[in-house]
């Protein structure tokens, strides 16, 4: 995507809204959220050196400069977008996101979510010793489809927790300050696949022996996290948010003779906070947030700014 297609369509949107020509479909429009983001997804994959050389060398692939810009309708309590990567920079990762989002259930949310990465950074470390060489490839390719769900179990004191203001997007106002802790949880499962026509590993300086030729590379995962949510309402309709939570998964290598990334249980963290402003007539909201998910195969990290339009 390049940046006259985005105005092409920013412009359509635009102008569909002036002309109230949106009201001719039977559906109930709830809000527009356009978002700038940043994620970054890296994956871990483990060589142990099989000629004898005693050698373990660590292979992170992840994005580069794959900043990017979405748009999200919510529909009927269905938020359903699009956002792909229209930077341009010399050395980056073509990035799409397609999201779907279900959120008719009170404190709850599952999201189906297909992303494409269109190259990777690679990293090779010697687990043995202190040497490291990288190297960008464009042929890279990372391809994730995932069923996630997020909920809020629980809120103490009878206080109303700001899950649904910050994961659901409905707007809240406050003049005062005030907190709530609360319960939740978390579950996923992921498909993702590596592929590169030449190979996804590549030959490091250090090797002492030929790097593994893998041109795909296939793993199932599921997980499940529990933590806490602590929240903040504060006067002028400001909130902030804190989450921590952890849990454990299990990751499937489909082809585990090929010597990479080891299947097996998995132990994940996961943090994250944000900030929101919300108008008085709760026409408009302003969201920033910040996470970050840690694990022995894949680390994610994600901040975006959101505007989100009510109607």
């Amino acid at each position: 995507m390049n940046r006259n297609y985005l105005a092409i369509v920013s412009f359509a949107v635009l102008a569909a809204f002036q002309s109230g020509a949106v009201l001719a479909f039977d559906f109930d429009l709830k809000s527009v959220r356009t978002t700038i983001s940043n994620p970054n997804t890296s994956h871990a994959l483990i060589y142990d050196d099989l000629a004898g050389n005693n050698q373990k060398t660590l292979f992170s692939l992840k994005p580069i400069n794959n900043q990017r810009v979405g748009v999200f309708f919510d529909i009927n309590d269905i938020e359903i977008g699009y956002s792909a990567d229209i930077f341009e920079d010399d050395v980056e990762t073509k990035t799409q996101d397609i999201l779907l989002s279900y959120r008719k259930f009170k404190n709850s949310k599952i999201t189906f979510n297909y992303q494409t990465l269109e190259g990777l950074q690679s990293t090779a470390s010697n687990l043995s010793g202190n040497q490291t060489d990288q190297i960008f490839s464009q042929n890279t390719r990372s391809t994730k489809f995932e069923l996630s769900g997020q909920h809020n179990f629980y809120t103490f004191n009878n206080k109303e927790s700001l899950f649904e203001h910050f994961f659901l997007n409905k707007p809240k106002l406050s003049n005062k300050f005030d907190l709530s802790l609360s319960i939740v949880g978390a579950w996923s499962f992921k498909h993702v696949s590596l592929e590169n026509k030449d190979n996804i590993v590549f030959q490091a300086d250090f090797l002492n022996s030929s790097a593994p030729q893998v041109t795909k590379l296939i793993s199932n995962s599921y997980g499940a996290s529990i933590g806490s949510l602590l929240s903040f309402s504060l006067p002028h309709n400001v909130h902030v948010f804190a989450e921590y939570k952890v849990g454990k998964g299990n990751i499937r290598n489909t082809d585990p003779g090929l010597g990479l990334k080891d299947s097996g249980g998995e132990k994940v963290e996961a943090y994250g906070g944000g900030i929101s402003w919300t108008s008085d007539n709760k026409k408009l909201m302003v969201v920033l947030r910040a996470w970050e998910q840690t694990g022995r195969h894949i680390d994610t990290s994600f901040g975006d700014l959101s505007v989100i339009k009510f109607f």
